[in-house]
């Protein structure tokens, strides 16, 4: 009979002479991997801080020199460089918020404005002025209606004195359209920021498209509900895409090209009795709707949601209104309610927010520079610029 030789390592202590780097050979490999993941995907997440400071700000009605960071400065362009306020005034700025002109409402007047042009007229008047942004009188007309300016583009909507009839304008008062009239009165009515093309909601339920050149898009009703009511129009920054709320039991968001097809609806869920503050972004693919307690996002593509942003936190909910600018890879958002506001910036591939902030007023305006890193933001009180740095 062979003798058993006796193993010189006994298996149950191999682990105790395995060189350290085998021993921990698992969590090296774990921890190395975890720094791989880090490095790429990661890097500018970690290494990369930034913050966003205000540069400058002064009062919206005030013609002093603004607040002012000297460390920073605004280098892109803004397109939003004027303000108004009924009864008050028409203020014209630079980026570095200084004034390049002003002037005086007298009582009873208002003012609607554009980043070159605006006009002065009555609540209860038949005639109104119009002005470059140097106050130089472009031409005064008699009549009786309420004039709607585009933001940044050489158009106007007049609407009637019963707001029941719109009709579209160049700035040098010639007529493009016929007038339009759907319904009883317009609830709803929006520019696209960049061409001047317009949609109007109605009270009887439909929806009119007026193209730049005054032409009739499109008019179409909306979904049928048990009360068809139009309570918000949006139209994209290029006037791709429309956008409307509609209905009463139930409520309807609906998404329509710019020849009038629809492109896709949703049930809400809701049943506002208001005006609901809504807009599309073509820039963005990204539709947005205020509700009571969030600020719901939309892809355009197939209307499926793709994020809330819940408002309760900021204590605004039940929010009057709401402001946005979504051109780049940043939105700046505002929801406001009695004389207050919170403004948030959103970035649009993270699904985050970056940034928030509260303003004392009301938000009337929010745009963002040709640097897409700088922000403007217009209160019926004060103006302010913010600019993302990296720290």
């Amino acid at each position: 009979m062979q003798k058993k030789e006796k193993l010189i390592i006994e298996p149950e202590n191999i682990h105790k002479i395995e060189p350290l780097f085998i021993r921990y050979l698992t969590i090296i490999s774990a921890v190395l991997f975890l720094l791989l993941f880090i490095f790429v995907f990661g890097k500018n997440r970690l290494n990369e801080e930034y913050n966003i400071i205000n540069i400058w700000s002064k009062p919206a009605t005030s013609t002093e020199t603004p607040l002012l960071d000297n460390n920073f400065n605004i280098e892109g362009d803004f397109k939003h460089n004027f303000f108004t306020k009924p009864e008050s005034m028409v203020h014209y700025f630079n980026k570095n918020g200084t004034t390049i002109f002003y002037t005086n409402l007298s009582r009873g007047e208002l003012a609607s404005a554009n980043n070159e042009n605006f006009i002065i007229y009555k609540r209860y008047g038949n005639y109104i002025d119009a002005y470059n942004n140097n106050g130089l009188i472009l031409w005064r007309t008699n009549t009786s209606i309420y004039p709607e300016i585009s933001p940044y583009a050489n158009r106007s909507i007049y609407h009637s004195s019963d707001n029941s009839k719109i009709q579209m304008f160049d700035f040098d008062n010639n007529s493009l359209s016929s007038h339009i009239q759907y319904g009883e009165i317009v609830t709803d009515g929006a520019f696209a920021l960049n061409t001047g093309d317009y949609i109007a909601g109605f009270s009887s339920g439909d929806i009119a498209y007026i193209n730049r050149n005054g032409s009739l898009e499109f008019a179409i009703s909306s979904i049928l509900s048990e009360i068809n009511i139009i309570k918000s129009v949006a139209i994209s920054e290029y006037g791709s895409f429309a956008l409307s709320i509609s209905g009463i039991r139930p409520e309807y968001i609906s998404l329509y090209d710019s020849k009038g097809g629809t492109l896709w609806y949703l049930e809400t869920r809701l049943n506002t009795r208001r005006h609901v503050s809504s807009y599309v972004s073509e820039k963005s693919m990204t539709a947005f709707m205020l509700s009571d307690r969030n600020i719901i996002l939309y892809n355009l593509n197939n209307g499926k949601e793709k994020d809330r942003i819940n408002i309760e936190k900021y204590d605004m909910q039940n929010a009057i209104n709401m402001k946005l600018n979504s051109e780049t890879n940043t939105t700046i958002m505002s929801v406001s309610k009695e004389g207050k506001s919170a403004v948030l910036i959103y970035d649009n591939k993270l699904k985050e927010i970056i940034y928030e902030n509260f303003i004392d007023g009301w938000i009337y305006y929010l745009d963002i520079s040709s640097e897409k890193n700088e922000y403007m933001i217009l209160s019926d009180k004060n103006i302010y610029t913010y600019k993302r740095v990296k720290l």
